[in-house]
């Protein structure tokens, strides 16, 4: 058997692929410059629009915006008065555990205290109402800070409903010419 001795050169043909790929790579780069580009442009015209839809957005909500600063500010001043000083009344009905009938108010603030004995006769109940308003009152007086703080404390299963909108009248007749901040507290057990 002969052997065919047939030599191909590759060498010119490796030169032409080569120089093809070249060609195609010099073409795809150009694109991806293009396509960035293109890309780049898209993104700044997208970010423009949301920047200029975030401005109308902010100048159609400045009142609510500025509404809501005011609140906050006014929140901050009404915390810092009341740390700086607190001015707390203590407004309570105590009933004595053993006889129902035996019960009393107890006006508080600082190291004063008023107590209040409440009956059933009415022109005992009407002195208690006066007597009440007027502690409370002079209390409210002696406060230096401009806003005042009133807890009324009661235990709703324990007290009479008569009681309750007596003190309640009391506070909400105070409150007509006094900043009050105003608690109740149910202490039921």
């Amino acid at each position: 058997m002969k052997k065919n001795s047939v030599l191909i050169e590759l060498t010119p043909l490796l030169d032409v692929i080569l120089i093809m790929l070249f060609f195609i790579l010099v073409q795809s780069e150009g694109r991806m410059g293009d396509f960035y580009e293109e890309t780049r442009e898209a993104l700044e015209a997208e970010f423009a629009i949301m920047e200029a839809d975030l401005e109308a957005y902010m100048a159609e909500h400045i009142h609510e915006l500025e509404t809501l600063r005011g609140i906050s500010a006014s929140y901050d001043a009404l915390r810092l008065g009341l740390e700086e000083d607190p001015s707390i009344i203590m407004v309570s009905i105590i009933n004595d555990i053993n006889d129902i009938d035996t019960r009393w108010i107890l006006v508080e603030s600082g190291n004063d205290s008023t107590r209040i004995d409440l009956c059933w006769n009415a022109p005992a109940r009407d002195a208690a109402a006066l007597e009440l308003n007027t502690a409370m009152a002079a209390k409210i007086q002696d406060m230096e800070n401009g806003i005042v703080v009133v807890a009324f404390r009661f235990d709703s299963g324990s007290i009479f409903a008569a009681d309750h909108r007596m003190v309640s009248g009391a506070i909400h007749i105070q409150r007509q010419f006094n900043q009050l901040i105003v608690a109740e507290l149910d202490i039921r057990v």
